[in-house]
């Protein structure tokens, strides 16, 4: 309860009135699984009892165009071995109380499992998109069947994580049907396409990183996580960590990427974090996400922007696959979460919802279950025999309406009503000022 009471005064204090504040689905499924206070952290969650709604009569699925985010990966940037190098000097300040140690030693573990590997994918991450592939495979084996249409053109972000997500789903579809010819591709002329300026969007996140900063201070009060790891002695603690907020913040995310690593057998959640404690960062980093990524009142034109370059290139290549003597089976892409929340966004995915300010999205917005490791987008596109084209829509693996877009039938549509709609979102290319 303390935790829904912070919230509020939070969210209060930042001058957002909300009728909302309970008990959040969030909030109950934390405290059965910290694990899931990982956010985009958290590894794939391969889609339960996912539905197939029967085409409409007459329409067999021939075409798949796909984007996904690489699967579960080791931390980015420095933030373990920072806190491996902190934890170390605490140790030579003589500072450290017994649990202290133990979070020494564990970020020793993570740190020694980083070394060379920051941003690369895991194992784990591999085995997410093999199973992906597989399951793309077992739920429309027509189109890979089709010795019309054998080629498969896959595109990467240049980062490694991307390239060999797309190196396991990739060989998880060869072993599926060996007749598949794929091309590859990668460069910055496809970073443009697969997550075009998000890279150089310096404003956005430096906003929502003081909005996240603010969110922990007023949500965590550090003294029992400090207490727990230090000595009583401020003056010599003080020396060491110098802001608090900071190691709160890289100590979350040096939980967070535990599962990604599950080989480790490591929970630092559990470990160093009440529940509600867990509870209060994930609201802070799930906000901070969603202002980076999602179409939050404050940046929500310009990410919504961003995706357009992408959208065309689904629409163009669409086209492309329908026309006559097409052998293209699928256009398969491998990029981040910068490419995949901005294109549901722009399409209207209706799990995404609409426009929420930054410091309320947990209450709408889940990024552990929209936006972990792995997320993607299908467009599965079928044709009858007169030479009419339908489109499926799946997020996550599961089938999804466009919000204010009406169905030709269920989850269908007309192809030749939606890619006007389609074109109109891509025409102004114009950047809107942030």
């Amino acid at each position: 309860m303390q935790i829904i009471l912070r919230l509020a005064a939070a969210i209060s204090a930042f001058g957002i009135l909300s009728t909302a504040i309970s008990a959040q689905d969030y909030e109950k499924r934390i405290m059965e699984d910290s694990g899931f206070a990982a956010s985009i952290y958290h590894p794939y969650m391969a889609p339960e009892g996912a539905v197939t709604t029967p085409a409409p009569k007459g329409f067999k699925p021939f075409y798949i165009s796909h984007y996904g985010r690489h699967g579960s990966r080791h931390q980015a940037d420095k933030n373990i071995s920072r806190g491996y190098d902190i934890m170390k000097a605490a140790e030579a300040a003589d500072i450290l109380t017994p649990k202290g140690k133990e979070l020494m030693a564990d970020f020793e573990i993570l740190n020694e499992d980083h070394d060379g590997q920051l941003g690369h994918l895991s194992l784990r991450g591999a085995r997410e998109h093999r199973e992906i592939a597989a399951r793309m495979y077992a739920r429309y084996p027509g189109v890979f069947r089709d010795k019309a249409r054998r080629k498969v053109f896959c595109q990467s972000s240049i980062f490694p994580r991307c390239i060999m997500s797309m190196t396991n789903f990739t060989t998880s579809l060869k072993e599926c049907r060996p007749s598949l010819d794929f091309e590859f591709v990668t460069g910055e002329r496809y970073m443009d396409i697969l997550c075009h300026d998000f890279y150089r969007s310096k404003e956005i996140f430096r906003s929502d990183d003081m909005m996240y900063d603010s969110l922990v201070r007023a949500l965590i009060n550090p003294e029992r996580i400090l207490k727990s790891l230090f000595i009583d002695d401020p003056v010599r603690v003080g020396k060491v960590i110098t802001d608090t907020t900071k190691f709160i913040k890289g100590l979350y995310t040096g939980s967070a990427i535990c599962e990604c690593l599950d080989y480790l057998g490591l929970n630092l959640f559990d470990k160093y974090f009440t529940k509600e404690e867990i509870v209060a960062m994930f609201v802070a980093y799930n906000d901070r996400i969603y202002g980076n990524y999602g179409n939050s009142a404050e940046f929500g034109p310009r990410v919504l922007w961003s995706a357009r370059f992408l959208l065309e290139d689904f629409i163009d290549r669409a086209e492309a696959a329908i026309a006559d003597g097409s052998g293209m089976a699928a256009d398969l892409r491998f990029g981040h979460d910068t490419g995949v929340m901005p294109l549901g966004l722009l399409i209207g995915v209706e799990e995404l919802g609409g426009v929420v300010p930054r410091n309320r999205a947990h209450l709408t917005f889940n990024t552990t279950v929209l936006m972990p490791m792995g997320s993607n987008i299908q467009w599965i596109f079928y044709r009858n025999k007169k030479g009419e084209v339908l489109v499926k829509f799946l997020y996550n693996e599961k089938e999804t309406r466009l919000t204010g877009i009406p169905s030709f039938d269920g989850p269908y549509y007309r192809w030749s009503d939606i890619k006007p709609y389609f074109e109109s979102l891509c025409r102004d290319k114009s950047a809107p000022a942030i």
